[in-house]
């Protein structure tokens, strides 16, 4: 997931300090860091020299003292230790695997361990990264380092009650403290240098400005200066200047372009490009001390690559580190979400009331508003009725005339009812049959018959109920 630039900042301030501590052949290199806020700075520095004399337990010594002499210089309790090993002790080999070994990566690496290095595996601490695909294969970037070696050092640390955090190689300290120097560089880069005539070289992708541009480490290349008069390193190199990628150069760097017999290279130095960001105020005294620095990082949260070469017995579980900031920042942050969430609520129930007060305001209005709606439609229908009565007032006085005309004497009509067209008329008459004729014969009526049963009384005079429809002058057909 990709994370705006200023919040990745904002998980990453923080009041921490770390140690790290880089073991070379014959010299301890020991950086304290601390990081205030977003600023970090070396807070001191320590050389120790081992002697490159003796072995065994002559050795053991030596760096049971070089570590006891550093321990007034650092906090282990406050600051925790990270461990970087040389090229001397730790080796690094980029292998290609196929592309089906990708989900079960670690389980093949096992398998394939004692094929790639000249140890067993029994022998051996390792860990590794993933180079990506290539074709239909998949590198893979391996860490190894000799237990006897590791655990030597450890043991020594562990006499002290001094517990590493994590143990890296050069190649992956040297590219966090890079990275963390130069963030804004894109783009192929190398590093290279060394110490006790043997150079590296460390190629990795810088990322992009896309969303899903990472960095990556590309190669690591380490090479004793015999090696690299014989022919391999120069042909490497040489191969790498075809890339065009920027140069860093740390500790020998100077040896190391002599050896190019004057081939045009521009290299920045690492030591002076940290000193904006992780020295501003004391500058490292030697570009030896930058893996150490560049292993400290992991305790500021600053590493962008991870390697762990500790045993699995001892390795602590791995863990997201959340200081007491971004803590207090979380619980800032989620207080404001629940108080900006809580606020609508509150804002709607707010609203809910003034719009109840304001419709209480306005209810008599609405009902006399109403109320006179009511009136105005009661008007209208009287209107409306008025206005149809008058319409039809013509034919109601030419079914009274044709009626007086037509009927006869001997009939007498007690009700009469116009409705939409149709005429019911009640009453008596000797003879109530003799009516539906005479109704038929007129102009005026059609469709003439009786809707109630006849009933002749003591009278013998019959009621009668008859209903008949109004003749429509369009409906009359002209005579032939």
């Amino acid at each position: 997931m990709i994370y705006p630039r200023w919040l990745k900042l904002l998980s990453r301030a923080d009041f921490v300090g770390s140690a790290g501590l880089y073991v070379t052949r014959d010299h301890l290199f020991l950086v304290r860091l601390r990081k205030d806020l977003f600023r970090l700075s070396v807070v001191e520095e320590e050389v120790r020299e081992i002697g490159s004399g003796g072995g065994g337990p002559m050795r053991r010594q030596l760096l049971f003292e070089a570590v006891r002499s550093l321990l007034p210089h650092f906090h282990p309790a406050k600051e925790p230790l990270y461990l970087c090993l040389s090229p001397d002790h730790a080796v690094a080999y980029q292998i290609s695997l196929p592309q089906v070994a990708e989900e079960n990566l670690a389980q093949v690496l096992d398998y394939e361990i004692e094929r790639v290095l000249p140890f067993r595996r029994e022998e051996v601490y390792y860990d590794f990264l993933p180079l990506g695909r290539k074709a239909d294969e998949i590198g893979v970037l391996l860490f190894a380092v000799p237990k006897k070696i590791l655990d030597e050092i450890l043991d020594v640390l562990l006499a002290f009650d001094l517990r590493p955090e994590r143990v890296e190689a050069t190649p992956t300290a040297l590219s966090n403290y890079l990275l963390f120097c130069d963030g804004e560089s894109t783009g192929p880069a190398v590093v290279l240098g060394g110490e006790n005539q043997a150079w590296e070289m460390t190629g990795l992708h810088t990322g992009g400005q896309g969303w899903k541009q990472r960095p990556e480490i590309l190669f690591t290349h380490w090479l004793p200066q015999a090696e690299w008069a014989l022919g391999p390193g120069r042909e490497l190199f040489h191969g790498i200047l075809r890339e065009d990628p920027k140069f860093f150069g740390w500790g020998t760097i100077q040896d190391f372009l002599s050896a190019v017999n004057g081939e045009s290279v521009s290299v920045t130095d690492l030591l002076t490009l940290g000193k904006d960001r992780v020295a501003p105020n004391k500058g490292m005294a030697d570009s030896l001390f930058i893996p150490a620095a560049g292993s400290a990082l992991h305790g500021l949260r600053e590493a962008t690559f991870s390697v762990n070469l500790l045993p699995g017995a001892i390795r602590k579980k791995e863990r997201a580190i959340v200081s007491r900031l971004n803590a207090l920042l979380s619980v800032l942050l989620l207080v404001g979400l629940v108080v900006w969430g809580g606020s609508y609520a509150v804002k709607d129930e707010i609203r809910l009331h003034q719009l109840e007060r304001e419709s209480g305001k306005i209810a008599p209005s609405v009902e006399a508003l109403r109320r006179q709606d009511e009136e105005l439609t009661r008007l209208r229908n009287e209107i409306s009725f008025l206005s149809r009565f008058r319409e039809r007032r013509g034919e109601i006085l030419r079914v009274l005339d044709e009626l007086s005309r037509i009927v006869p004497n001997s009939a007498y009509l007690s009700n009469l009812r116009y409705r939409d067209g149709t005429v019911e008329l009640q009453g008596n008459a000797e003879n109530a049959s003799n009516l539906v004729p005479i109704l038929e014969r007129s102009p005026l009526f059609k469709n003439v018959g009786f809707n109630a049963p006849s009933n002749r009384g003591r009278d013998n005079r019959e009621t009668f109920s008859l209903k008949a429809e109004m003749e429509r002058p369009e409906e009359k057909t002209p005579k032939p």
